[in-house]
């Protein structure tokens, strides 16, 4: 163990997407930065379980509801089928092509990178496991976040998924129930009627993306029924 210490202009705790953005900046403006991460892989939570796969997988199934529907488009191409396989591979290609380019990014020698993980010892210091102190004028929290399973009676019982588990699905569900109405809640269960899932999706309030504007709501809640959603609102007030 050791209680050297070092100085920088700017910390950060986590190397993904905010992280690195924050840390570039700043070393574009001349600051002396370093980037705490301990996480078995660089490159952070958008890339590795977030916009990066879920986008790639929303992207594969648009193009089969596309492909589906020839007739509209003036072509005839029989009827095209789900692969999950198939998309799971392109997923983990797009994202280890992107996620080694954030590790060349993070690597190259503008930052102080500590691949460790550190802890407040006061406002202006992080001490990390091996016992280095890092010192900073400013320190910004960018570590991301982790799946939080809502307290619903019966729920942990139930053999159910979570988010990441849905975007590491290599096999096609008959059927699924989709609980919640938020931006994620929507993209999977729209991501899960489009290869080919019954899905069933439940909100405790009138509308979906009940935090967007209520014209929003209502256009995305026809879009997901057209998808052959079924889309069940329920009025908050009754919980």
């Amino acid at each position: 163990m050791t209680n050297e210490t070092e100085k920088f202009d700017f910390l950060i705790l986590g190397g993904g997407s905010a992280g690195y953005a924050a840390a570039r900046t700043a070393h574009n403006l001349g600051k002396r930065v370093a980037v705490v991460d301990g996480a078995a892989e660089l490159s952070g939570l958008c890339i590795l379980r977030g916009c990066m796969p879920s986008k790639t997988l929303i992207y594969s199934a648009e193009v089969l509801h596309l492909a589906q529907q020839g007739d509209v488009f003036g072509f005839k191409g029989g009827n095209p089928v789900a692969d999950m396989q198939a998309m799971q591979q392109r997923k983990r290609e797009v994202i280890r092509e992107f996620s080694e380019y954030r590790k060349e990014q993070l690597e190259d020698g503008r930052f102080s990178l500590f691949k460790d993980y550190g802890h407040f010892r006061d406002l202006n210091s992080v001490e990390l496991s091996d016992g280095k102190i890092l010192r900073a004028e400013k320190i910004l929290i960018s570590t991301g976040s982790i799946i939080k399973t809502p307290d619903l009676p019966g729920l942990r019982g139930c053999s159910f998924k979570t988010s990441d588990d849905v975007l590491d699905l290599n096999y096609l569900p008959e059927e699924c129930i989709v609980l919640g109405g938020g931006v994620v809640a929507c993209e999977l269960a729209q991501f899960l009627a489009r290869v080919g899932c019954r899905v069933v999706q439940l909100q405790r309030s009138p509308y979906v993306l009940k935090e967007f504007a209520q014209a929003s709501s209502k256009t995305v809640a026809e879009a997901l029924r057209d998808n052959g959603i079924n889309l069940m609102t329920i009025c908050s007030s009754i919980f």
